[in-house]
């Protein structure tokens, strides 16, 4: 991790010169001087000899010397030119969507049918991927997550900091709400999460529930939840997740065989409630699917239109004056040390 964020800056290659025409004449002044001092070559004490003397003859420790001293010079030119590093100081906004992303988190989640990169993973996962891929794709989108299984619970309410939300996404886990499914109070959650003010004029609304189970937990039922979410201007696509049957399930400790349990996706009221809300049902039966079923939600809501984020300049002059102080003491060091030469 960067220790502040200019050197952020340096490495993304958000840096500016306020008087680049410095920079550029600086170089051409290190460059002349770089070429006079190797036509001269290093100080000698001339011997005679029946041969004429070079005038520059490949000397490693004298060149070094050289090296160092140009690139202090090309450092102090760098700070003549006043560099800045350009800073956000605050995320992009827009005129796209309010959205929030109901993720389960149920113990089902734990199953392992789903591929990533080769490899066998859980289904929270491989969600945890592809919804991580589709906030990406919704710049200007306010996002946020409510996180559900026995219970429901605000992971982070809508920003525009896509980051963060990435961040908290990632932080997810198995159970974290319970091993049952409690699909109305998600939707009755991310119903009332995205029931704020700030939105948009004629912004649209829309909960992606993700889910693999049958709702089985809380005191709303999902038609009933999703009832208010019309009421709301809030459209609700269900993505069920994962096949039905026997299935194998991760386990707590490494090398415990495999367990298999049945799961069981509700077809019938992920169906009713997207349908209620004025939505779409999608099931994801295979891994490729849930990727192909984000990309055509993704397809299906207006894109953004995106605000030039705002940039705060912050003046890299002190760095690169330390740095080129610093070589040069490099230089100083070297040359009274282990490079000292004699005339």
């Amino acid at each position: 991790m960067w220790p502040s964020p200019e050197w952020e800056a340096i490495w993304q290659g958000a840096v500016r010169f306020e008087d680049p025409g410095k920079l550029w004449l600086g170089i051409a002044v290190i460059g002349l001087l770089a070429v006079l001092t190797l036509w001269r070559g290093p100080h000698r004490i001339r011997v005679p000899s029946g041969e004429g003397t070079p005038r520059f003859r490949s000397d490693g420790t004298w060149l070094a010397s050289v090296a160092l001293r140009c690139s202090a010079l090309s450092l102090v030119a760098l700070t003549l030119a006043a560099p800045v590093g350009l800073i956000p100081e605050n995320p992009a906004g827009g005129e796209g969507l309010d959205l929030i992303v109901a993720l389960d988190a149920s113990g089902s989640m734990k199953a392992l049918d789903a591929q990533l990169e080769g490899r066998r993973v859980t289904r929270l996962e491989l969600a945890k991927r592809v919804v991580s891929d589709f906030i990406r794709q919704r710049d200007g989108d306010r996002i946020g997550m409510v996180v559900f299984g026995e219970h429901a619970f605000t992971q982070f309410p809508l920003t525009v900091d896509h980051r963060l939300a990435l961040e908290a996404v990632q932080r997810v886990e198995v159970g974290v709400a319970g091993d049952a499914t409690a699909i109305g109070e998600a939707i009755g959650l991310g119903t009332q999460r995205l029931n704020v003010p700030g939105a948009p004029p004629d912004g649209r609304r829309v909960l992606l529930l993700v889910t693999d189970g049958r709702h089985n937990a809380g005191q709303l039922a999902p038609q009933t939840a999703a009832q208010v979410a019309l009421l709301h201007g809030v459209h609700i696509h269900a993505v069920g997740i994962g096949g039905t049957g026997s299935v194998p399930f991760a386990q707590d400790n490494p090398g415990e065989p495999l367990r298999f349990e049945n799961v069981d996706l509700d077809r019938e009221t992920l169906h009713a409630v997207a349908r209620i809300s004025g939505g779409r049902f999608f099931h994801a039966r295979k891994p490729g699917d849930l990727s192909e079923v984000i990309t055509a939600i993704d397809q299906m809501e207006a894109r953004p239109r995106g605000l030039e984020p705002h940039y705060r300049h912050a003046s890299l002059a002190p760095w690169t004056l330390a740095l080129a102080l610093l070589v040069l003491a490099v230089e100083a060091a070297t040359a009274h040390g282990f490079l000292r030469r004699l005339p």
